[in-house]
């Protein structure tokens, strides 16, 4: 079972089944919060969905297509963190995350980045991982940004959120660039 642990009070974790009460619960009482840029948070979402995720993220890790983790306080799960895909000919990954609102600006998601790509680059032998997220989303952009990465490309018009289509950022770090400190 992979785990970390980011502080006192924060774990990363993977996700078991008993998680999908928990994740309902978050998801929905930040659905405000999160449904402009994340494309999985519709007006629908329901506990059946919250545990088809976890069902797909226990076969992911089991099958090596993916890793999600969940981030919790406690024993409070809080957001989301982990790589969307692996692409092991490549040996790249794309990474995704988003935290609960009452969480969001205490350098969590950034502090759990920054261990998730060190993970994938030292021990997975990770050479390439990108983020992608609207350019309207600028805390979620900044964090790539602070952690090194490369702005590789603007697609414009590229992904429908929230009833319309947005313009997503692409930014891409190789592990040569992690390593030397960018």
């Amino acid at each position: 079972m992979v785990t970390f642990r980011i502080d006192d009070e924060i774990t990363l974790r993977e996700f078991r089944e008993g998680d999908a009460a928990a994740v309902f619960t978050t998801v929905s009482a930040n659905y405000e919060h999160l449904h402009s840029f994340m494309d999985w948070i519709t007006p629908d979402y329901s506990i059946g969905s919250a545990k088809e995720f976890i069902v797909k993220s226990i076969k992911g890790r089991e099958e090596r297509t993916n890793l999600s983790l969940g981030i919790f306080r406690g024993s409070r799960f809080i957001g989301s963190i982990g790589f969307t895909y692996f692409d092991w000919a490549a040996m790249k990954t794309e990474m995704g995350y988003w935290i609960a609102a009452a969480d969001e600006g205490k350098g969590i998601v950034y502090k759990a980045a920054a261990l998730l790509i060190d993970f994938a680059i030292r021990e997975l032998r990770i050479n390439r991982i990108e983020i992608r997220c609207s350019a309207e989303n600028q805390r979620s952009s900044a964090i790539p940004v602070r952690l090194g990465f490369k702005k590789e490309g603007h697609l414009r018009r590229s992904e429908f959120r929230n009833g319309r289509l947005h313009d997503f950022e692409i930014y891409g770090l190789l592990a040569s660039e992690w390593e030397s400190g960018g």
